[in-house]
């Protein structure tokens, strides 16, 4: 019995589990003189108000990580106790409304997106409402992040680079752990906006992505393929075609059916039928706040033809 556990006298065996997600860990050990294992679990209380106060504030020592127009993240250790681990911080400034929705938590809804409803509502929203790619391009321009740069298809003097290159970078949320990998492949040709826009003639382009940043990764930090999670948002964060590239082990946000279409299952839909992400009709989840649910709500109540397609909004959201 350990009715009041001394750790002074634990000795750490090895970590069972780390749920990067729920900031958990749980260890096995041992105290000193008792021959019982012991389990450990520890988890990270949420952040609250007087947290945030406790980071946002002259004393943090911040160390800045990155800077791309709007976009800057640091590792900052608070003042009040620099002996516990650093915190990864991103700042957005000046914040847009769409990045401030992007971040607010509020209700969702399910939409099964048509072909008609793609092309007569989502891409005139796209059109008029897409957040700015100005960091993508410096970085495609290697005016920002060149340093963050871990693979480039131009490095291997690809005579198509421009159709079929990519840059893989860190995704702002890899804190820089192995076991929370999170990378991405950003294309450079600058004319496919979602997964709508795929078709046969981008095959190259998609195998070429699955491929060399498989291997780019295995190269640098010992992951198999076998070992990542490979996938593309619909609808993503932003409109220029991007790859996801996660550590199997990792639950990131936006892993979940409704976010996320596997790139193998992408390249073998688009090779059964080369228009395939034109004709499908893609489930996705959207908040309520959106301009996009607004606009579908907008076409429901005055077109016949869309009522069946948007009736879940009618069952959630009677009002």
């Amino acid at each position: 019995m350990v009715p009041q556990p001394n750790f002074d006298q634990f000795c750490l065996k090895r970590i069972l589990m780390n749920d990067t997600q729920r900031k958990m860990i749980a260890v096995e050990g041992n105290f000193k003189g008792l021959p019982e294992p012991a389990v450990v679990v520890m988890e990270k209380y949420a952040f609250d108000e007087a947290s945030v106060l406790n980071v946002c504030n002259a004393q943090t020592k911040l160390k800045k990580n990155l800077d791309n127009d709007v976009y800057k993240s640091f590792s900052c250790v608070p003042q009040y106790n620099e002996n516990i681990p650093s915190i990864k911080m991103d700042l957005i400034y000046p914040a847009t409304d769409k990045h401030i929705l992007k971040f607010s938590s509020q209700p969702m809804y399910s939409v099964q997106e048509t072909e008609e409803m793609y092309q007569t509502i989502t891409l005139h929203h796209i059109l008029d409402n897409s957040l700015s790619l100005q960091w993508v391009y410096n970085c495609l321009e290697y005016k920002s992040e060149k340093e963050r740069i871990t693979y480039d298809t131009a490095s291997e003097n690809q005579k198509d680079d421009e159709d079929n290159g990519f840059l893989l970078l860190p995704d702002l949320k890899w804190s820089g752990k192995l076991n929370e990998l999170y990378l991405l492949a950003i294309i450079k040709k600058r004319n496919i906006k979602s997964l709508r826009d795929l078709t046969t003639d981008h095959l190259p382009l998609l195998k070429n992505i699955l491929n060399k940043g498989s291997a780019a990764i295995y190269k640098l930090y010992g992951v198999q393929q076998s070992q990542l999670r490979i996938y593309v948002h619909y609808q993503p964060s932003f409109y220029h075609f991007h790859v996801h590239f996660t550590y199997l082990m990792h639950v990131p946000p936006g892993i979940n059916v409704g976010k996320a279409h596997l790139l193998s299952t992408i390249i073998n839909n688009i090779e059964m039928q080369g228009n395939y992400y034109q004709k499908a009709t893609l489930d996705y989840v959207i908040k309520e706040s959106d301009p996009l649910f607004n606009r579908f709500e907008e076409k429901g109540s005055t077109i016949t033809n869309y009522l069946r397609c948007i009736d879940f909004f009618i069952l959630m959201h009677p009002s």
